[in-house]
């Protein structure tokens, strides 16, 4: 799970095999570990409702269930828009890694 933070953006990608386990466990979590015991967990879900949440330690994604299921992964994503406080929008772009391994790797 890679997550990139702008100023008005957030993407969210995800290797092929990480978007089969959200498809079928309606969830994926990682934890990052920092010096100083410090820890990011990270959590995408699938939910009726989307929202995205950023609080303490912990970054939390819900992806609307409907429109992954049908989601078929192209290089565009899916973009995703939250309201914020004063009127700002902030965008969760959705992608899955579509690349091919390169051949050294095969």
């Amino acid at each position: 799970m890679k997550v990139k933070l702008e100023t008005k953006k957030t993407s969210l990608r995800l290797s092929k095999d990480e978007f089969q386990t959200l498809c079928q466990k309606n969830r994926l979590q990682e934890e990052i570990y920092f010096p100083g015991e410090k820890c990011l967990k990270i959590s995408v879900e699938l939910e009726a409702v989307q929202f995205f949440k950023f609080e303490d330690n912990q970054i939390q994604f819900g992806l609307p269930k409907h429109l992954i299921q049908i989601y078929k992964p192209n290089k565009a994503g899916l973009s995703l828009q939250f309201q914020c406080d004063k009127g700002r929008i902030h965008t969760v772009i959705f992608e899955v890694d579509i690349k091919k391994p390169p051949l050294s790797s095969l």
